[in-house]
């Protein structure tokens, strides 16, 4: 029997019969000529979730089974299709009856073979375990294999955090391991916004002592809270650094460039740029006008600061609004004369970007600086246009954005051939970015999605998929997947770990294969079912909600009766499952790392059974001549979201708006939707303050 690796190994030869019964390791370590690493600790590093698995060195015992180290690899013949990332990550496992033996030239092999081997632990009936006997030789096809986390996400601009951006060291390490096991080997740490981190030269600019208001279900009220970033209350980043460190896992800063650094932009509105007159934008209020001195003070220390952290690289994204830029005289006549404002956007920010990068490398000069940029329409770039956009930035630059989506299957081979294959660490591969978007109802598949073909955004699992093959096809140095919501979100991870390793499976035997590789055969089966099943609709998508939200354009209408009175009789049926689910996992030493983000799965689809009603109101709404019929839909409307944001409110922790700014801005459509609903109710009594939908929505709403 084959055992199911996640990811694939690209050589493996199962066996029939397994080991004997052991109940630790001994580690034989006669033929690692110089250790450069403690083998013992990475080991025992690597069994978090084993922790009845002791480690020892050299002490050979019955009940301990041996594991032979040598660093010293077999030959790269001819069935090493990429002999150089072989020699720096690859490695050769062989189980045998007797013991086991494992060959590597450098830790990060001997880390990802450690990956491989304990997925091949068998619970023995007796206590211990076995291995089952296999012989593998493995590597992977792309170097750099990121995740880009959320460490804080429009803090103080267009929430407070959700997720993992509320979590401490424990959480950051649990999920650390379930990446470095699925070898994942860089974390790029988004941080937007106010900062998470101590920062004593501009100590106002930090998430600290941020007024909020939480839900107390105790006594049913809201209650004022002052809310401090976990790393700040108790600095814990240099310590994750410090572990990933040892498991070859490298951190990146993901920052704006000159776009939501820290509080600054938000405390003092007249150092920002200068929006058009009469134009429709509103969102003015991330970036600085690049003319004043201390504006650039500020944004050269805070990237010193930044990499004093001990960060590995800097990720810097440069916003995606080209339809203005800053109108005060200096920068019309610095940037703008006889430009477009895309071109001024961009003229700046290749001098805002070689201004930084000599901050960064004079603080450090091993930091790797990469960028996101040039995501603006057109998609399809010609020639000339790259060739500039080179020419314009440092030649050791990396590109951590390349096109995938909306462009020809000819536009990525030009982004290769300009700036070539060494510096695309990354695609267009946010499908989960999109979906922590949706205020924390699920979106993974097309099928969750109604009317999905006519949607502007396709951004899903399945175009990550087909963008990590074609990444892999072309050789490039790394690949990148967004993961910035976790619970409920296994699956992205597991896509981005195994296509960026190099398997191939196609998309329906991937989700089936992946999930059963975690939690088996059963259990898989029940899981598949929920999240492919699962109905999503989004709160903005009704008529009478006036914000635009780009992620979901479509609105419910007549024609999606019959798929919302479907969804509503599976409804049950998916419940029972999940349940089912919970409490399979719950019992099950390894799996309840997964239970919350199946209390996560339960909310959306507790939600979900409120939202279809509410949409069927919405319809009937529409639909209904009468003033009178149409104040009774209204209320009935009013009702269903006040139950909707029940649920919300008992569950999750950042529920209301933000609007320091003077924009204000929220996650969950509960807000705007009560302000349109109360007006139509109550025209005497109008509020005509818009609540916009998060302001990771703004830099779409003119595309």
């Amino acid at each position: 029997m084959c055992a199911m690796l996640l990811p694939e190994p690209k050589k493996a030869v199962f066996g029939e019969g397994t080991t004997g019964r052991f109940v630790g390791l001994n580690l034989i370590t006669a033929k690692i000529a110089s250790p450069s690493f403690d083998a013992k600790e990475i080991a025992e590093m690597k069994l978090w979730n084993y922790q009845d698995l002791a480690v020892r060195v050299d002490e050979a015992d019955s009940l301990h089974i041996d594991i032979k180290l040598s660093d010293a690899l077999p030959a790269a013949d001819g069935q090493i299709d990429l002999p150089e990332l072989f020699e720096k990550q690859g490695f050769s496992l062989r189980v045998g009856s007797s013991g086991v033996e494992i060959a590597f030239a450098h830790r990060d092999g001997y880390v990802n073979a450690l990956s491989t081997l304990k997925q091949l632990l068998v619970k023995h009936d007796e206590g211990g375990y076995t291995l089952q006997v296999a012989d593998i030789l493995d590597w992977p096809s792309i170097e750099k294999r990121s995740v880009s986390n959320t460490f804080a996400w429009y803090a103080g601009y267009g929430r407070i955090g959700f997720d993992m951006q509320l979590w401490g060291y424990d959480e950051w390490i649990e999920y650390l391991n379930i990446c470095s096991d699925l070898k994942i080997n860089q974390f790029n740490m988004c941080m937007y916004g106010y900062w998470p981190f101590q920062f004593d030269e501009y100590p106002e600019t930090m998430l600290q002592g941020y007024k909020m208001k939480v839900w107390n279900e105790e006594s049913r009220n809201w209650i004022e809270i002052a809310y401090t970033h976990p790393n700040i209350s108790d600095e814990f980043l240099s310590r994750l650094f410090a572990y990933g460190h040892k498991l070859g896992i490298d951190f990146f800063a993901y920052i704006g460039l000159n776009s939501y650094n820290g509080g600054y932009p938000s405390i003092y509105k007249d150092k920002r740029m200068v929006l058009p007159k009469d134009g429709k934008f509103v969102n003015d209020f991330d970036t600085l006008c690049l003319s004043r001195p201390e504006n650039i003070a500020y944004l050269k220390a805070a990237v010193r600061r930044v990499v004093q952290l001990g960060f590995d690289g800097i990720d810097f994204e440069e916003s995606e609004e080209s339809y203005w830029f800053c109108n005060c005289d200096a920068c019309a006549e610095t940037f703008m004369k006889n430009r477009t404002a895309a071109e001024a956007k961009h003229k700046a920010n290749f001098w805002l970007l070689n201004t930084l990068y000599t901050e960064i490398k004079d603080e450090n000069p091993d930091c790797v600086v990469g960028v996101r940029a040039w995501r603006e329409p057109p998609l399809e770039k010609d020639l000339a246009y790259l060739e500039d956009c080179k020419r314009s930035i440092p030649e050791d630059v990396v590109l951590f954005w390349a096109p995938g989506l909306y462009v020809s299957d000819d536009e990525f081979p030009k982004w290769v051939d300009v700036f070539g294959k060494e510096r695309i660490w990354a695609r267009d591969t946010e499908a989960n970015a999109v979906a922590s978007t949706m205020g924390r109802l699920m979106r993974i598949f097309k099928t969750n999605v109604i009317r999905a073909d006519e949607e502007t955004n396709h951004q899903y699992i399945e175009k990550d998929i087909d963008m990590h093959i074609d990444s892999v096809k072309h050789g490039v140095k790394g690949i990148n997947g967004y993961m910035f919501e976790w619970y409920g979100y296994f699956l992205n991870l597991y896509s981005h770990a195994y296509y960026g390793w190099g398997s191939t499976k196609d998309h329906e035997t991937f989700y089936r294969y992946s999930v059963e590789a975690v939690f088996g055969a059963e259990l898989a089966n029940d899981i598949l079912y929920v999240l492919r099943r699962m109905l999503t609709i989004h709160e903005s998508q009704f008529n009478i909600f006036p914000t635009e939200f780009p992620f979901l354009r479509n609105k419910v209408k007549a024609e999606d009766i019959p798929v919302i009175q479907e969804a509503i009789k599976e409804w049950p049926e998916l419940g029972a499952r999940i349940r089912r689910i919970k409490e399979a996992i719950r019992g099950d030493e390894r799996l309840k790392v997964y239970v919350k983000h199946f209390d996560k799965i339960e909310n959306s689809h507790e939600r979900n059974r409120v939202i279809y009603d509410l949409a069927l109101a919405s319809i009937s709404y529409d639909l209904a001549v009468t003033p009178e019929d149409k104040r009774t839909f209204l209320r009935e409307m009013d009702r269903l979201n006040e139950l909707d944001f029940d649920l919300v409110k008992r569950m999750y922790f950042d529920v209301n708006p933000v609007d320091e700014t003077g924009m204000p801005s929220c996650m969950y459509p509960y807000h705007e939707l009560k302000r349109v609903i109360h007006n139509e109710l109550d025209p005497d009594n109008r509020n005509d303050r818009q609540i916009f939908l998060g302001v990771e929505a703004f830099g779409w709403l003119w595309l």
